[in-house]
């Protein structure tokens, strides 16, 4: 498992890559990341391409629901961005539509499902058109 951050300073947003299997820790590990990202460097939008990601919480239902009723304690700001790239595995997709689900009903800021970094990047900038 990998999980690589880089910042994408023109287009003022940090990319997230995961690969792999991820556990909790690893997750808890990226969410403490990406608020100190957002402290440091002000940007709030992510791009997080999961394309790579094998299985979460190894598929376990109830960790994948207690992983994501635990975002709302983490600071993250509701004000964030967040285009995701989706896992190319299906098992590993349906897990990260669960976790998003509940994270989203638990006050995660906006999330949107994209199919390139290049539709992100349009994504962040109609985003921006709203404010």
């Amino acid at each position: 498992m990998t999980i690589e951050f880089s910042i994408l300073e023109k287009e003022r947003a940090v990319l997230i890559k995961i690969d792999g299997a991820v556990d909790a820790g690893q997750v808890e590990q990226m969410r403490q990341q990406s608020v100190k990202s957002v402290s440091e460097t002000g940007i709030t939008n992510f791009i997080v391409d999961m394309r790579g990601l094998d299985s979460l919480m190894d598929g376990r239902t109830t960790a994948i629901v207690d992983l994501a009723s635990d975002f709302k304690d983490l600071g993250f700001t509701v004000w964030s961005n967040t285009a995701v790239l989706m896992p190319v595995n299906e098992r590993a997709r349906e897990q990260v539509d669960l976790l998003h689900a509940i994270e989203v009903n638990r006050g995660r800021g906006v999330l949107s499902y994209v199919e390139t970094i290049d539709e992100a990047h349009s994504w962040f900038e109609e985003m921006a058109r709203r404010v």
